[in-house]
């Protein structure tokens, strides 16, 4: 698994931006609540994704993993949990690569789940995801890769949510993917205004770098 497949899937899955690192799991009071619970999952993916060390990455995605079973224990069948613990595997998968594929595969079911109960949680999160996961994992037998599939997912988040950016870089990775240049710099055209609509913040400015840089590889000719 390289950094560019975990970092980026995380950046564009739970918005990974945060300008000051949250505290460490141990110094924040043990959350209760399905918001709450879901918030410390989206915190740890955060401090992840900008963790150099593996060892506080490793523990990072076993608090993201307790964070996300307290909240299923609290509501079984919630979106929240549900996405929650995609999140947590997926940091799991990252931590633990020797077990990825299983991970991963598991990752995708839970999406799935997700999805089912509620596919507009996280600006059309589960469906962005899924669309990632499939995109950037090993295919078969090393993993659960899908690009044809990964492109379905992320035309189905940009249908609920049209104007959200990562909804749109994922769709136009994915047709970068297939092969289909000028959809792809179209689309990261489209991701790019998009993003330029958004309040100035750090996510606005990982959204713009992606669509620029999505933009000169399909100018380029390259996937």
């Amino acid at each position: 698994m390289t950094r560019r497949l975990w970092g980026g899937l995380l950046l564009l899955a739970v918005c990974a931006c945060a300008t000051r690192p949250p505290a460490p799991p141990a110094q924040r009071a043990t959350p209760s609540s399905v918001v709450a619970l879901a918030a410390a999952v989206e915190q740890d993916a955060r401090r992840s994704e900008h963790e150099p060390d593996a060892q506080v990455r490793g523990e990072l995605a076993a608090d993201a993993g307790r964070n996300a079973d307290s909240c299923l224990a609290l509501e079984p069948q919630g979106a929240a949990c549900l996405y929650g613990r995609a999140i947590a595997l997926a940091l799991n998968a990252r931590a633990h690569p020797v077990h990825a594929g299983e991970l991963l595969t598991d990752t995708l079911a839970t999406l799935t789940r997700a999805e089912s109960a509620d596919p507009d949680y996280d600006e059309a999160g589960p469906a962005r995801v899924r669309a990632l996961v499939l995109l950037r994992a090993p295919g078969w037998p090393l993993g659960p890769g899908d690009p044809e599939a990964g492109l379905a997912a992320a035309r189905r988040a940009v249908e609920l949510r049209p104007r959200y950016p990562p909804n749109l870089l994922a769709l136009a990775e994915a047709l970068a993917k297939s092969g289909d240049l000028s959809a792809a710099r179209d689309t990261y055209a489209r991701a790019r205004d998009a993003a330029l609509a958004q309040p100035a913040t750090e996510d606005r400015e990982e959204w713009l770098r992606e669509a620029d840089q999505g933009l000169q590889r399909s100018g380029s000719g390259q996937p």
